[in-house]
């Protein structure tokens, strides 16, 4: 009978340790291949970022991207491609190069990421005036998504496109200025003016919300202006500014003041020392 309570005790004992040698050896085996993981991912050179494609360009080098990719995360884990961020990667190259747009990036495993941009073309300054000194202008280049991306020094001579804006008070590089609507109303006004004008005279600048009663104003040769309606289709707009330069004002525009074009079925106009007058269609 004692052997027997004996036999059963060291029974139940060696299940026990059994037991305790399984769980300490699944912990044991758990944490190696938890740690070998971390290690293999996210701490070993196999996913680390070694080669950045770019276009060739003369604004972004490969330096400058290694450097805001080691800033975007601490340790240069930043440097491993499966942490890397595109987004925030994306955000910086933004913010650090306005010259650039249309961005893409891309990851390539395991150690690349393509990165893919344009150069934002010029086609005019945008301007406006600087504190309380109306001809002194703060310029910056204007591309064709209405984003200002450079300061820009201007003459009033200059013979590409200025929009000097009156309502915009403090701006930054890098934001877009103009809405697309009232940007492809410039533009395209301008086209067609320059084309049917044939040299007669040239749009020197557009101003936007140049009086309390004026929206946008288009300035002839420095001498005389146009007021218009952007909401308007600039064409019938600059088929009507001929129609009143071409047949009642033929001779008498080096005495022009202006030509109201704001509303088509009264064009108004006025000369200089002469009373305004309004054409009725």
């Amino acid at each position: 009978m004692p052997s027997s309570r004996y036999y059963r005790f060291k029974t139940a004992d060696e299940k026990e340790r059994k037991r305790k040698l399984k769980t300490t050896l699944f912990w044991s085996v758990f944490t190696v291949a938890f740690l070998t993981i971390i290690w293999l991912f996210f701490i070993s050179p196999f996913f680390k970022i070694t080669q950045i494609q770019l276009p060739e360009s003369d604004i972004v080098t490969k330096e400058d991207i290694s450097g805001l990719i080691a800033a975007n995360l601490p340790l240069k884990i930043g440097e491993n491609i499966l942490l890397f961020s595109s987004g925030r990667l994306k955000a910086a190259l933004a913010i650090t190069f306005p010259t650039i747009t249309n961005l893409k990036i891309r990851k390539k495993l395991f150690h690349t990421i393509v990165i893919g941009f344009e150069k934002r073309v010029q086609i005019g300054f945008w301007c406006h005036p600087m504190g309380d000194q109306p001809q002194a202008d703060n310029c910056y280049y204007l591309d064709k998504d209405g984003t200002i991306f450079k300061e820009a020094p201007i003459n009033e001579g200059s013979l590409i496109l200025k929009i000097k804006d009156f309502e915009k008070k403090s701006v930054l590089i890098g934001d877009k200025i103009l809405d697309d609507s009232s940007l492809k109303f410039i533009l395209s006004f301008n086209e067609v003016v320059e084309k049917a004008s044939r040299n007669r005279f040239k749009i020197t600048e557009f101003k936007i919300k140049p009086a309390s009663n004026i929206d946008l104003e288009a300035v002839i040769d420095g001498e005389w202006s146009i007021y218009l309606d952007s909401a308007q289709n600039p064409e019938i707009e600059a088929s009507n500014l001929f129609t009143v330069v071409n047949e009642a004002l033929k001779n008498k525009l080096d005495n022009l003041s202006y030509i109201d074009l704001r509303i088509p079925s009264r064009i108004s106009y006025c000369l200089t020392q002469s009373p305004c007058a309004v054409l009725v269609k």
